[in-house]
């Protein structure tokens, strides 16, 4: 037994805790300290206006009953305990003595390990909050990469979500809330997106929270993440031959930065409710981070050797893989590994720890820990660092940058071409400039 003054927020989640442990009784209009009774206003039928609140935020069906006390009304609310984990606004909640408490996510797993996902439990959500339109893309691409052709395009959004694997007893499940929902940040307030631009780790020159399904974050993020890192054009050879046709090279390959977000979209701890989904971009390297961490026993030897695909989410993996956006078999990692070799960038760093699974991509691997180590002076790192914003650097460029002659100049630059730092370009000596190396080395 608790008791409440008023109903708030407080009240539904100490009802969420109630019915998540042993069942319980609130008291509303007696304060908790010194339960002196301040009394519950009636009128308008506010009593049957607070079951069916319940009710449509909790999917509880409680026993009220109303008692006077010195002339002042209270009422009794009374909640068995329920046979499925029940959740206010997208949290669930647990009685730890007389205290109310988030359940952690370990707690939560716990009780959904045997055979339940997070994306699979059903809470009380309004049909209206499926968004039709997101449905209807996600049905052309499915249909596009020939994944879903059974389907009538005009099928209604029902049927559509009852086919995969959706809608669970005649409730909507929280995977449909976050594939195809208006709004899943009123139920699920941390599964939005964060994306930084960072100077430094310390300074943040951009920051953008992308909210929404999961489908609107997956194009939005692709779209600030391209905002934030370089390109250029390669308008030469063959390219110039083919109608001046000009190749976008980007800092890293869009295929690898595509597949690195959706796994972090789709392979997300949903219920850990303390870590956002992040991406970090960084001058010389971009990285991401989930709040899933390997689970027990699974390696990241294991992901990179064996291309083991383990499915936290598997109803939001098969969504995605039916839209044509992912492949199965947990080969996510090896395309963003051989779209990283094809364009001679460093292997990724992949990293799981209790905080999550992060996995980072570098330009290059040019470390200034590393061009020390081979033996480079300060005025060939600064260089190096000139050549990441610039791509390019000729002998007159070098000689401005660290206030040097023309002998000492090339002699630098050709000591650093000696040691696979830089290659030397151009056909004359008009025309000669130096560009980095390019070779996949590996994460340093």
């Amino acid at each position: 037994m608790d008791f409440k003054e008023e109903v708030s927020s407080t009240f539904y989640k100490l009802l969420s805790a109630f019915a998540n442990t042993a069942g319980g009784t609130a008291v509303l209009g007696v304060r908790d300290r010194d339960h002196a009774v301040t009394g519950i206003d009636l009128r308008n039928n506010a009593q049957k206006k607070l079951a069916d609140s319940i009710t449509s935020r909790l999917g509880l069906h409680p026993v009220i009953e109303t008692h006077e006390i010195d002339g002042k009304n209270i009422l009794i609310v009374t909640v068995e305990q329920s046979r499925t984990l029940v959740a206010y606004e997208g949290r669930y909640y647990t009685r730890v003595g007389d205290t109310t408490r988030e359940m952690l996510p370990d707690e939560l797993r716990g009780y959904f390990q045997e055979s339940i996902e997070w994306e699979s439990v059903t809470g009380t959500f309004d049909p209206d909050e499926i968004d039709a339109a997101s449905v209807r893309r996600f049905l052309a691409l499915a249909r596009k990469a020939g994944r879903l052709t059974a389907i009538d395009p005009d099928e209604p959004v029902e049927a559509v979500l009852r086919r995969l694997g959706l809608i669970r007893d005649g409730r909507i499940t929280n995977g449909a809330v976050v594939l195809f929902g208006t709004d899943p940040q009123r139920h699920f307030p941390n599964t939005i997106l964060r994306i930084g631009r960072f100077r430094r780790a310390d300074i943040i020159i951009g920051d953008h929270e992308i909210r929404g399904n999961l489908f609107a974050q997956f194009e939005e993020a692709e779209r600030t993440i391209k905002n934030y890192i370089g390109v250029r054009y390669d308008i030469s050879g063959e390219a110039m031959q083919e109608s001046f046709q000009r190749k976008e090279v980007w800092d890293y390959p869009l295929p690898a930065i595509r597949e690195a977000l959706l796994n972090a979209l789709i392979h997300r701890d949903y219920f850990n409710n303390t870590v956002q989904t992040q991406v970090r971009i960084f001058d010389d390297h971009i990285r991401f981070h989930n709040p899933g961490r390997l689970p027990e026993g699974v390696t990241i030897e294991m992901i990179l050797r064996e291309h083991y695909s383990y499915l936290r989410n598997p109803r939001i993996a098969d969504v995605f893989y039916r839209a044509g956006l992912v492949e199965r078999y947990g080969s996510g990692i090896e395309r963003i590994l051989r779209a990283l070799k094809e364009e001679n960038l460093p292997a990724p760093e992949i990293v799981s720890t209790p905080l999550g699974f992060t996995l980072t991509m570098r330009m290059s691997s040019f470390t200034d820990e590393y061009l020390q180590e081979i033996g480079l002076n300060e005025r060939q790192i600064a260089a190096v660092s000139y050549l990441k914003e610039h791509g390019t650097i000729t002998n007159g460029q070098y000689q401005e940058l660290n206030a040097v002659g023309a002998s000492t100049a090339l002699r630098d630059l050709h000591d650093m071409v000696a040691k696979h730092v830089l290659e030397r370009r151009g056909e004359s000596r008009r025309d000669m400039h130096y560009v980095l190396f390019r070779e996949t080395r590996g994460s340093p």
